[in-house]
């Protein structure tokens, strides 16, 4: 059992509250105001799943990544919500602050894809250099391994065919494509691509590897730091979750 003020330092460390943007809801989803906790859950997103999940296993706290409450509420009738509360479970979420850290997201996202001289392009996108000149195949496989995922969508209209300079954003990073272009990249990796920035992409490759697959690093990386501050004192466990989209 540990204290919770003890479980905010050690998040807050690694991704200060300051750092969420304004309209974000970083922070207590539900505060309990429970002075300890004694097992913790650590998952990108509070599904219903995740909760019951936490209940079977006994955790009285949940952190991560995405907010739970988002928009303002002005009755509670989620069901995930109502269960946690019933069950005594206090929800904290590090979600832009998370992003925008120094080994936040989109630095995991480069570690995991053996970047080398990795450099800050803006607050959320990151990039780098692969050890050697890849063949896009060679590149496509290389991120299907290293984030262990099966699918991928690939967007070349500018026909590109070698790879070395490789920029990143986890989760939806369409938005900085056009500010990428004034950029030497060959490629970019990230997330929730929409039709109409794909249009418009022709200086690099994208490849939008699933807003999911993007961010499954936060999971290790937060119960890591957990689990090495505090490991003695509480348990922390690991969410069992999956993309909500099935590709057939």
């Amino acid at each position: 059992m540990i204290k919770t003020i003890d479980v905010l330092k050690v998040l807050d460390k690694y991704a200060p509250s300051v750092l969420a943007e304004e309209w974000d809801n970083s922070g207590w989803q539900i505060n309990l105001h429970n002075p300890y906790v004694k097992k913790i859950m650590v998952c990108l997103s509070v599904s219903d799943d995740v909760v019951n999940q936490a209940v079977d296993l006994g955790c009285d706290m949940i952190v991560c990544h995405h907010p739970v409450i988002f928009n303002p509420i002005k009755k509670i009738q989620d069901i995930k919500i109502i269960k946690a509360i019933k069950n005594n479970i206090q929800i904290f979420a590090l979600h832009t602050n998370a992003d925008k850290t120094k080994g936040g997201t989109s630095d995991m996202l480069a570690e995991h894809l053996l970047l080398r001289e990795v450099a800050v392009i803006n607050e959320y996108v990151r990039a780098g250099y692969l050890k050697y000149i890849m063949t896009l195949d060679e590149f496509i496989s290389k991120v299907k391994l290293q984030l262990n995922v099966s699918h991928i969508k690939i967007i070349n209209e500018g026909a590109k065919t070698s790879i070395k300079n490789v920029a990143v954003c986890a989760g939806s990073g369409a938005e900085f494509i056009d500010q990428l272009t004034r950029f030497n990249i060959d490629a970019y990796v990230t997330a929730d691509v929409k039709y109409h920035h794909a249009l418009d992409t022709t200086r690099f490759v994208v490849l939008d590897v699933g807003h999911f697959e993007s961010e499954k690093p936060f999971v290790e990386r937060v119960t890591n730091l957990l689990r090495k501050a505090k490991g003695d004192k509480v348990e922390v466990v690991i969410a069992n979750e999956k993309p909500v989209w099935n590709i057939v």
